[in-house]
């Protein structure tokens, strides 16, 4: 429990659901809450697929306020023009933020507009302290179009948190973001509750009986680029040796996707699934887990799997990767963006069982580290510093 009472934390979030971001942003609601202070969370639309703590303030005005102290007007319930619908849930931030006065905001948006940053940083939150968390490697989704500016007009009132190493230490020095803190993800305590149970139910009620290698998350080959995952999987022996690829999500691209897998004629041993919440039993059943984006921030698919005892294989990319991955202890990691190399790397932890054995005993291990209790530190200290500078 916090030293410090009734902190009001209010984190800002584009949504709750379909991404590993958001799964963190109801993550930390969570663990806010058990640090003991008053949490609110704002976000902009749904869908809202994960459990959260504390009070929720939808401003999109579709859905009814959970929970929320400060009610918005009725009267902008009704879905206006797009234009008018953003400027309205600017206006409700705005107007909650101004009544109920938090100590600190925990901002998790994505922000690409410098104008929209300069808006929100001083006219919406005015003088509140704010954190802005980092959750990518590629500077225009998180500090704007012009991530110098960004770092002027968040010079005061204002620390950044980066969820990687490299994020924090070589991005954010970059283009001359102050107050910089590393901070990274970690896995809730209701992600692993939930797992046995998970398991359990997958084992007895899933229609894949073959082996299977898993990837999950959104399907958006601007930043995922599961092409290369599929070609891999072509090449593979794995495949020739019965194991499946199950594609686990949705998004944009799930139909270009498909019709790649038919292009490879690997359709048959493909497997697409819609996105699901809670994934712990297909992970846990997964002989391994595979990443092969363009860049992440701190790719939760890997962190989730070797938490539940799953290896993984990524490209090693910016930024995450490498530092979860040991490579040849707890996954593999490769390092060209090659399709025949990532192949071989499926071979090696499918076909070669006392390797694979060795590198499953000791993913667990590996992620001691991200755990809620010591994360929960790192925020606790900041939370209260903020607090204080008030």
């Amino acid at each position: 429990m916090s030293e410090v009472k009734n902190i009001h934390v209010c984190l800002v979030a584009i949504s709750l659901g379909t991404g590993g971001a958001q799964r963190v942003v109801a993550a930390h609601s969570q663990m806010f809450t058990a640090l003991g202070y008053r949490v609110t969370l704002a976000i902009l639309r749904d869908p809202i697929d994960y459990v959260y703590s504390g009070e929720l303030l939808h401003l999109g005005g579709r859905n009814p306020v959970q929970n929320v102290q400060n009610k918005v007007d009725s009267k902008l319930n009704n879905v206006p023009p797009r234009a008018t619908q953003t400027w309205q849930r600017l206006w409700r931030l705005y107007r909650y933020i101004k009544v109920n006065r938090p100590e600190v905001v925990v901002d998790h948006r994505s922000r690409t507009s410098i104008f929209k940053e300069w808006v929100y940083r001083k006219l919406i939150y005015g003088t509140t302290r704010v954190i802005y968390v980092c959750h990518s490697a590629h500077a225009p989704i998180y500090l704007t179009d012009n991530p110098h500016r960004f770092g002027i007009i968040t010079a005061k009132h204002s620390q950044h948190v980066g969820v990687s190493r490299y994020i924090t230490q070589n991005l954010m020095l970059k283009y001359g973001l102050k107050h910089r803190n590393y901070i990274p993800n970690f896995v809730s305590a209701q992600w692993l509750a939930q797992a046995d149970q998970s398991h359990a139910k997958t084992k007895t009620e899933s229609p894949i009986k073959s082996p299977y290698l898993l990837w999950f998350g959104r399907l958006d080959e601007t930043v995922k680029d599961v092409r290369l995952l599929l070609e891999a999987f072509a090449h593979s022996t794995a495949k020739k040796q019965g194991y499946k690829l199950i594609i686990l999500g949705s998004g944009p691209d799930a139909l270009a996707l498909k019709n790649r897998a038919k292009d490879l004629r690997v359709e048959s041993s493909v497997e697409f699934l819609s996105f699901d919440p809670n994934p712990q039993g297909l992970i846990q059943g997964a002989r391994c887990v595979c990443l092969t984006s363009h860049y992440e921030g701190f790719p939760m698919a890997l962190l989730e799997a070797l938490s539940l005892g799953t290896p993984v294989i990524s490209l090693d990319i910016l930024s995450g990767p490498d530092e979860l991955i040991h490579d040849g202890v707890n996954g593999l990691l490769v390092r060209e963006r090659n399709s025949r190399i990532f192949g071989k790397a499926i071979d090696t932890l499918c076909l070669d069982e006392s390797f694979y054995i060795g590198i499953k005993s000791k993913t667990k291990s590996s992620v001691a580290g991200y755990s809620a209790d010591k994360v929960s530190q790192q925020w606790k200290e900041l939370i209260e510093q903020t607090y204080d500078h008030n």
